[in-house]
């Protein structure tokens, strides 16, 4: 196979994988870029079950690791949520990862729930769900699911979904949130692998 064959197949893969790396919309909360917001009505792609009484997205407090906007949660506010327009396929595994910190806890530590779900009929069927402790500055949390796990989720669409489960008076900061099909990234890889050899 030709250089510039394997350069192509490589340049398809990197802009196929880029796109789905980043399933999510507005994935580091950078829309509508209006300041501080209470809430997730205004919010493009992200939704929550009832107005959120004090959870949203902010610029200055607490930072951010993807731009200039991160999201936030108050504890007793509803959950975040997003169905994305991705299909889970057979074979696949789907890693979500999000950027978290505590941003504020008066009392106990700040815990966050992170959950992966598939749409049935409108409703949310988790597949994976993990509640991890926060700490002060930010860091990067996972969560996996892989669809030979649940066979009834294939052909649906997958979501992913947040909620600060501390004690009340408490607030978690979330920013950069990407989910990951595989086994794209060892397509990737492989095709990295094989270029370099190509080439030396």
């Amino acid at each position: 196979m030709g250089k510039k064959v394997l350069w192509s197949l490589f340049v398809l893969a990197v802009l196929s994988f880029s796109a789905q790396a980043y399933f999510v919309g507005n994935f580091s909360f950078e829309d509508p870029a209006a300041g501080k917001l209470t809430n997730w009505t205004d919010v493009p792609f992200w939704s929550s079950d009832r107005v959120a009484v004090n959870s949203g997205v902010e610029s200055d407090w607490p930072g951010s690791t993807h731009g200039i906007y991160s999201g936030y949660l108050m504890a007793d506010d509803p959950s975040v949520w997003q169905l994305t327009n991705n299909i889970i396929i057979a074979g696949n595994e789907y890693t979500l990862l999000v950027d978290a910190r505590n941003n504020y806890t008066a009392v106990g530590h700040a815990k966050l729930g992170i959950m992966l779900y598939f749409d049935h009929a409108g409703t949310r069927t988790p597949v994976a769900l993990s509640i991890v402790d926060l700490g002060n500055d930010w860091a990067t949390y996972s969560l996996s699911f892989a669809a030979a796990s649940a066979p009834v989720s294939i052909g649906k669409q997958i979501g992913i979904e947040f909620i600060n489960v501390s004690t009340p008076a408490s607030w978690v900061g979330i920013d950069n949130v990407r989910l990951i099909p595989e086994p794209m990234t060892m397509l990737l890889l492989g095709l990295g692998a094989l270029l370099m050899r190509k080439r030396s």
